[in-house]
């Protein structure tokens, strides 16, 4: 059995059965119950339980009920529910807290869990840090078997499928949670501008947790809905994370069906890619842009908060509607804190993760394609058009494994910032360094993987190879 990794603000990732096991699994559960009593105050907090759609998310969920209940919670269980649901669930619903159980854009031997606070938000540093604390003191505590447990006995069941365009009068119980998020992007849209345009949309829900919700929103929306991979049973039909290399089969089917554009969605439906007319992927970093576009072309003025790996477009974007943009860490949460905090109407992380508080404080697939679709209504565009009006820049990344590098990153820093000297310097997540021609680099290592990674960005191919190249000389890196 390998070595259990470290809970981080992403959550915990494993392959289920080796880096993720039943006692880790047991543990967290345990853990997250002890933090929320904590934060709540209360000795009987309820907490939201959905998963992604993977296979292994049932056996997972029959695994942590219990310890949540063993510890006091009552337990919603809201079966299939993509992550932004979850958080919007959470806040609407006024919960205590919830776990999502998945791996996000992971291969499908994976799967894990994320916490949610009282808050709405995911777990941040500090409190990632309370829970992986919790997790040390508790685990060696006598539970009892898994057996023993038993079919969890207050866990509320939502449909089994959770699919938002059923009957579900016989089981009233427990709200129709995606229903009522795809209500609430709804009465923040225009809707009668999308209805107008008649949109026919090839969307691939790679049979994960946005099966649940896209049918419902596309028919309230008006459009017209060509599905791929839409049966909600974790059998990912490729590989799930959403680049352009894994997405020739929505590619082609915008091509063959006559779609006006399509859409990819990652398994549990916070990032979102956007294929054009002609069938082709284009860059994740355009759903973030398309979002703050819309936004701020109607509300100039108002800040923006993107994290230091995305792209300078959206930035730029922000200074034409004379908007100021405020840089972050990498990870979705500290994205979040910087939009609280900065009073941003828009915000996000150029992996195709568009924040819009308005309807939720997390990233959100449905509410970025509600966004793109709104902007293409109102302008009367195509995805090729739309794109034409936003500035144009050339990204470039790159990784390094840390094993065998002799040179502490501090050191590795310093020599950048010296061979570099005409930027404008951010350490507040590794290295930043912006240049007066509007390029940048960012170089910092990975919060999942033993690697350094470097992004960087240029108004012209050669210029960011060229920086690469400078990059890599100077560290000495093959």
């Amino acid at each position: 059995m390998q070595e259990k990794k470290k809970l981080n603000v992403s959550g915990y990732r494993g392959v289920w059965g080796q880096t993720l096991t039943e006692e880790i699994a047991r543990g967290y559960a345990r853990a997250f119950a002890l933090f929320t009593k904590e934060i709540t105050g209360k000795e009987k907090p309820t907490i939201l339980v959905g998963r992604d759609g993977r296979a292994s998310g049932s056996e997972i969920k029959e695994i942590i009920i219990p310890e949540l209940e063993k510890i006091g919670a009552s337990v919603v269980y809201g079966d299939v529910m993509p992550t932004p649901t979850v958080l919007f669930a959470v806040r609407k619903h006024g919960y205590d807290g919830a776990i999502i159980i998945t791996a996000s854009h992971n291969p499908i031997e994976y799967n894990g869990l994320k916490f949610v606070n009282n808050k709405a938000l995911f777990t941040i540093e500090d409190e990632v840090s309370k829970i992986e604390s919790y997790y040390e003191s508790a685990r060696s505590s006598a539970f009892g078997s898994i057996a023993q447990a038993g079919e969890p006995s207050i866990a509320i069941r939502q449909q089994a499928d959770m699919r938002a365009d059923k009957n579900t009068a016989s089981r009233a119980e427990t709200p129709n949670f995606s229903k009522e998020h795809a209500d609430k992007i709804i009465t923040n849209i225009n809707v009668s501008a999308i209805r107008a345009k008649k949109f026919k949309v090839a969307v691939d829900m790679i049979n994960a947790s946005a099966c649940v919700m896209d049918p419902y929103l596309f028919e309230q929306l008006g459009v017209e809905l060509i599905p791929l991979n839409n049966t909600p049973n974790g059998q990912f039909a490729h590989t799930p994370e959403p680049l352009k290399q894994n997405l020739t089969g929505i590619a082609e089917l915008v091509k063959t069906s006559g779609a006006d554009l399509g859409f990819a969605h990652d398994p549990d439906a916070d990032r979102l890619l956007i294929i054009n007319e002609l069938g082709e992927v284009i860059s994740e970093e355009y759903t973030v842009a398309f979002g703050i576009e819309n936004i701020l072309s109607k509300n100039s003025g108002k800040n923006i908060v993107i994290n230091l790996s995305t792209s300078q477009m959206s930035a730029d974007i922000g200074k034409k509607y004379s908007s100021k943009t405020f840089r972050t860490k990498i990870g979705e949460g500290y994205v979040v804190d910087g939009i609280l905090a900065h009073d941003a109407i828009i915000g996000g992380e150029g992996n195709g993760g568009c924040i819009y508080p308005a309807i939720n404080t997390c990233r959100d697939s449905f509410t970025s394609l509600a966004l793109v679709l709104e902007i293409l209504a109102e302008r009367n565009q195509t995805v090729s058009e739309c794109v034409a009006t936003l500035p144009k820049y050339f990204m470039k990344k790159d990784k390094w494994s840390l094993a065998g590098l002799n040179t502490p990153l501090s050191e590795m820093y310093e020599k950048l910032k010296s061979e570099f000297n005409d930027t404008i310097i951010d350490e507040q997540d590794g290295l930043r360094l912006d240049f007066p021609d509007s390029s940048w680099i960012h170089i910092r290592p990975s919060n999942t993987e033993p690697i350094i990674r470097i992004f960087g960005e240029a108004k012209a191919q050669e210029q960011i190879d060229k920086l690469f190249k400078q990059t890599k000389l100077t560290l000495g890196l093959q």
